[in-house]
């Protein structure tokens, strides 16, 4: 009897195994390793890649600067719909699909044939499957925090910054008037107590939309409710990025002008208005309205 129960048990415990290695990825994963075809060893690329996974589309992210001012990254959508779970078989009518399996919590293995993605013939060769290896060990604290504020998990700041914020235009003097003239691309910013995510996108255009993470500082007037100082990226290094700094004009509790000074002294004074992020981008991070 003792046996047949250790046997039922056994059964049952391997299949919640099973069970667990076939859930669907979720959230943010970082590439360790890359694998390879014809017996060629795994590598640890130097690059810095994660993917982030939705019931809306999949993403990879590739980190382009991290320095003690500025972390900035760019997003490519992978596919028109959401990755789900595969296992290691051939996917789609030629078999070459991408494959998704070693799933749980903590892990995922995406497997891809290589006709996109040119360039580095030895790290991503062509015209073969290439296998990533990506688990959520040694995520930098930018890319973990800044994924937390476009996912309006992040608590959020007591400041009046608190929210998501649109660039609605730049003022210029034209013929002597103060004109406000459009952004030449969408961007929003998010604040956190001492920290600021900024994307720039084309609407709801994902593939390159691109992200700046950096701290921030704001620094009410004491004797004007409607008047603050503030700063973004601490100080300006000789590769750390250049750092903003200015003053903020209240409109209302839903507008604001930030007037700042470029490095080369030229006067920048732009509008920013409440609002939520694209549609799509609130589908793909899973939020509201913030």
């Amino acid at each position: 009897m003792k046996r047949i129960i250790t046997l039922v048990a056994a059964g049952l415990l391997t299949a919640a195994s099973a069970f667990a290695q076939g859930e669907n990825p979720h959230g943010l994963y970082k590439l360790q390793r890359l694998g390879y075809e014809n017996g060629r060893p795994d590598h640890v690329p130097e690059l810095t890649q994660y993917k982030y996974f939705s019931d809306f589309v999949p993403v990879t992210i590739m980190l382009m600067r991290n320095t003690p001012n500025e972390y900035i990254y760019v997003l490519k959508q992978d596919e028109p719909h959401p990755y789900v779970f595969t296992g290691d078989v051939a996917v789609g009518e030629d078999g070459r699909g991408t494959r998704i399996y070693g799933t749980d919590s903590n892990h995922v293995i995406v497997k891809w044939y290589n006709t996109i993605r040119p360039g580095n013939g030895d790290l991503f060769p062509m015209n073969q499957f290439i296998t990533e290896y990506y688990d959520r060990n040694g995520f930098e604290q930018q890319m973990q925090r800044s994924i937390e504020m476009l996912q309006q998990k992040h608590k959020q700041p007591n400041h009046r910054l608190a929210g998501c914020w649109r660039l609605v235009g730049t003022y210029k003097q034209v013929e002597g008037e103060r004109v406000l003239t459009s952004a030449p691309a969408d961007t929003y910013k998010i604040y956190g107590d001492k920290d600021v995510t900024c994307l720039f996108c084309r609407g709801d255009q994902i593939m390159g939309a691109t992200i700046l993470y950096r701290s921030m500082e704001y620094k009410p007037e004491k004797n004007d409710a409607d008047t603050a100082g503030f700063s973004e990226g601490g100080s300006t290094g000789n590769d750390g990025g250049a750092a903003t700094a200015g003053v903020i004009k209240w409109k209302s509790n839903d507008s604001f002008e930030a007037i700042s000074m470029r490095p080369d002294e030229t006067v920048v004074e732009e509008l920013w208005k409440r609002a939520a992020l694209p549609e799509a981008f609130q589908k793909l991070f899973g939020t509201q309205k913030p």
